[in-house]
């Protein structure tokens, strides 16, 4: 869902949906639910929501970049017998599947299109983000992630394997530019191997504050992920400064 990458397109394919938690679904009472589910808006992911969220991002010791980042689910269709969820970053140039099945959410991929090029990418089996997670407990899956790019003249097709983990860490209070607010802390995993290329492997942990409660109830408030490759080490905070549109349905 997910600010756990900068870019829907990253290699991770962490949610794509940058500022969005997917870790379940459930009550607003984060006081009796110890576990996840308060950090997870089913209304996320019901046909024609818009989320218009303004983040700022810091690289390192770089000067803060602000951005926006767009949520509109714009269709749901039945495909072999999964309804599968599609949710636009942008304004219709691409399109993030998911779907939410057995008590996840599942990432399955994306389609973009630009001008004279198309861009996949499909996840096997497809990233699991478990509902209902007790503070402590961690869930893993070895992914394997094919992104393709295709013009008029060429495919270049890149297949990486990912280990993946997710931990549910329990609750905190957190102060951000939106405010004070109680959020599910998790973190997460991710060692990228790509095919035919040992130099690029990469691994990033990212950890994310999901809101428990209140009016944002499961948006991704604040992530800081550390990303090591090819011997370099990058620091990327992302906050949430500004709501701009919050239109669940």
């Amino acid at each position: 869902m997910t600010m756990c990458s900068r870019t829907f397109m990253a290699i991770t394919g962490l949610l794509g949906a940058a500022l969005l938690a997917a870790c379940g679904g459930g009550s607003d009472s984060s006081e009796e639910a110890r576990d996840s589910s308060d950090c997870f808006n089913t209304g996320f992911y019901r046909q024609d929501t818009q989320i218009n969220v303004t983040q700022s991002s810091r690289l390192n010791d770089a000067p803060a970049v602000e951005s926006r980042f767009l949520h509109w689910v714009t269709s749901q269709k039945e495909e072999n017998g999964i309804n599968t969820i599609y949710v636009s970053p942008d304004t219709g140039r691409a399109s993030i599947h998911y779907s939410i099945e057995g008590g996840a959410l599942l990432y399955h991929g994306y389609n973009a299109f630009n001008i004279g090029a198309t861009s996949r990418q499909g996840l096997t089996p497809a990233q699991q983000s478990v509902i209902a997670m007790t503070p402590g407990q961690t869930t893993s899956q070895t992914i394997v992630q094919t992104d393709s790019r295709s013009t008029a003249d060429q495919e270049i097709k890149t297949v990486t394997t990912l280990a993946y983990t997710r931990t549910y860490e329990g609750r905190e209070a957190i102060s951000t530019a939106l405010g004070q607010f109680e959020a599910c802390r998790f973190l997460t995993t991710i060692a990228a191997s790509p095919e035919g290329n040992p130099d690029a492997n990469s691994n990033a942990q990212t950890t994310s504050w999901v809101a428990s409660a209140g009016t944002y109830r499961g948006l991704t408030l604040k992530e800081r992920t550390i990303t090591r490759q090819a011997g370099k080490t990058d620091t990327l905070v992302t906050e949430a400064s500004r709501v701009n549109q919050f239109d669940i349905r």
